[in-house]
């Protein structure tokens, strides 16, 4: 039987060694102190440092990288006329979502974010930008549909831009933003690349 107390007190203090010196430098001994159990005790629940780790994060970090495959699979689907129209207002709508997520999970993309490095998700955010790189490919061919005459975009260009819209959607969690500071702070950035958008692809 799983004694849900310890392993409770074991995730806590590995949350709190992690979120103080990041994967590399913590220490199963230190969180094993920290729980106020033996390091054999963590090894019964968790076979390794990553292990527990993982623990701590994948469950939102693989329910956020989803839900957002799905919604962009969902807005694929539509007509190229829909798309569009309709472009800012679901990008909108779903980065609001998307922060929303975050901060309901806000130490798990915490120690994603700024503390995962040695870890499998330290590339975590390159994850989502391959979506994002991928459906910005099918939404140029949906209005090059349409008739507009949109300049080519290579990839590496494509990677730059998304990278730094996502990377600085992140920075909220990196610097410890309130929730309602970071939403706002998110629509001005996406405004900004919104328009950014349309004036490299030529829409108005």
């Amino acid at each position: 039987m799983v004694d849900e107390s310890t392993q409770t007190r074991i995730l806590d203090a590995g949350k709190a060694e992690f979120l103080e010196k990041g994967y590399k430098n913590a220490s199963l001994r230190s969180i094993a102190q920290k729980a106020g159990v033996t390091t054999g005790a963590i090894y019964g629940y968790y076979p390794d440092k990553a292990a527990l780790f993982g623990a701590l994060v994948s469950e939102p970090a693989g329910c956020l990288r989803e839900w957002y495959l799905s919604v962009q699979r969902e807005f694929d689907a539509f007509p190229a006329e829909y798309k569009e129209k309709q472009m800012r207002g679901y990008t909108s709508n779903a980065l609001e979502e998307f922060i929303n997520y975050v901060y309901l999970h806000f130490d798990a993309f915490k120690l994603v974010v700024c503390h995962s490095a040695g870890t499998e998700y330290e590339n975590y955010i390159d994850s989502l930008l391959e979506i994002e790189i991928e459906h910005t490919r099918r939404f140029i061919d949906a209005m090059r549909s349409l008739g507009h005459d949109i300049p080519f975009i290579d990839d590496d260009m494509n990677h730059i831009l998304s990278g730094a819209f996502y990377y600085g959607i992140f920075e909220t969690v990196a610097h410890d933003m309130p929730r309602e500071r970071a939403l706002e702070y998110v629509r001005t950035l996406n405004k900004f690349y919104s328009a950014g958008w349309d004036t490299i692809l030529g829409l108005k």
